[in-house]
């Protein structure tokens, strides 16, 4: 008999075509993209990092009125848009965008379709996705093309979108189209933010869980208490009343005990019951402290390098920007200032990225306005003052 073993590469990606769904798979299982939310979701550092990187992508948004133009059916405003956009960037690097147009071929509205519900169609021969399928359930295992939306791929060309409303059979039966930004178009998906620290993000949530876990069922400052039997055989007994009697005894004093603990606390106490010959009361009675098994330096080492690399994963979020210390506060807070410029500048491409997603749907809208992100740090304002030196020469003479 041979046992053939097989190699697989956790990190490989497969993106091949599913033909019962009708759609390119995100994923050997299809589910990258739920798993990258799970990751991030369950990882304390992650989803702050995720929130700090977004809130740097969207900034201040486009200044007061342009924040609150109207841009989706369901009254979603242009700043709303741009945060979803933006917190799908920071976690998925790429976002899918459902855009209505109008009679006049303009977008009518605009709005962010969950990054987890939507799949790339069938390529043609040109190696061209001409759909993006919708569904809430890509993850079941079972899914065909009847479950699945399927809807046109941006493309604002007249011609194009005549012969779409046509084949829908009006406009008010037309899908309207899906853009699809992916900011690592050498992929059929983009890479997570998260990509190459996902496992990182995984040990972390599993770290909270195993310290859970022994602080919950570990020894932790728990006692045990030894006493003599506090009941014996039934032909111990002269009667079987006097037999029952000790066992109401003997449960009664488990109750007291269980009673000094209190309820919170019913797991910190132990009873053995074990044979003495003495009389003695504390050979009768004892109790034993139980040191605690729980290493709060186990992980500390472990903790820290996954921290430090999920914040390297985030376009190098200095960790003074997620977790504080008393030192960073020290004159006048000038370090935080330098870590919030600093990382504005690391998140500068990606802004302009968006940024520029904003502008060409902004110009195509039924109110067409010019829109600019306006940074989330007004460097000039919060520039130190420059140090003066006094001039040497002048004061001599």
């Amino acid at each position: 008999m041979s046992v053939k073993v097989q190699l697989l590469d956790i990190d490989n990606r497969p993106t091949e075509f599913d033909k019962r769904a009708g759609i390119i798979r995100n994923g050997i299982d299809n589910a990258y993209a739920e798993r990258i939310e799970r990751f991030i979701n369950n990882s304390v550092t992650a989803r702050s990092a995720s929130n700090v990187l977004s809130s740097y992508i969207v900034g201040k948004g486009f200044g007061d009125e342009e924040n609150k133009t109207i841009v989706g059916k369901k009254g979603t405003t242009l700043l709303k848009f741009t945060q979803k956009v933006a917190k799908n960037i920071s976690k998925q690097r790429g976002v899918f965008i459902h855009i209505n147009y109008n009679m006049n071929y303009g977008y009518d509205s605009f709005d962010v379709i969950p990054y987890t519900h939507c799949r790339l169609g069938e390529k043609d021969d040109v190696k061209y996705n001409g759909k993006i399928g919708v569904c809430d359930n890509f993850t079941n295992k079972r899914l065909k093309v009847d479950d699945i939306d399927f809807i046109n791929v941006f493309n604002p060309n007249k011609d194009v979108i005549d012969a779409q409303v046509e084949f829908a059979g009006s406009w008010d039966k037309y899908k309207g189209q899906i853009l699809y930004v992916n900011l690592d178009d050498e992929y059929n998906y983009a890479l997570s933010t998260i990509d190459a620290v996902q496992y990182d993000c995984d040990s972390e949530a599993q770290s909270s869980i195993y310290k859970n876990r022994i602080l919950r069922n570990g020894f932790s400052g728990k006692q045990i208490i030894i006493t003599k039997p506090l009941i014996g055989k039934i032909e111990d007994y002269n009667t079987p009343e006097e037999y029952r009697e000790a066992g109401d005894e003997r449960e009664n004093f488990k109750k007291v005990t269980t009673g000094f603990y209190g309820a919170e606390n019913a797991g910190e106490g132990m009873h053995v019951e074990l044979n003495h010959d003495s009389d003695k009361f504390d050979d009768a009675i004892k109790i034993i402290d139980v040191p605690s098994t729980v290493n709060d330096k186990l992980y500390e080492s472990t903790e820290l390098s996954v921290f430090k690399n999920i914040l390297m994963a985030f376009h190098s979020l200095p960790d003074g920007m997620v977790r504080s210390t008393e030192s960073m506060f020290g004159n006048s807070g000038e370090s935080l200032k330098e870590m919030k410029i600093g990382y504005q500048e690391n998140t500068s491409m990606l802004r302009t990225e968006v940024e520029q997603v904003i502008q060409m749907l902004m110009r195509n809208f039924k109110a067409p306005k010019e829109v600019k992100i306006v940074p989330l740090i007004d460097e000039e304002s919060i520039k130190p003052e420059p140090k003066t030196v006094e001039n040497e020469a002048d004061n001599k003479d």
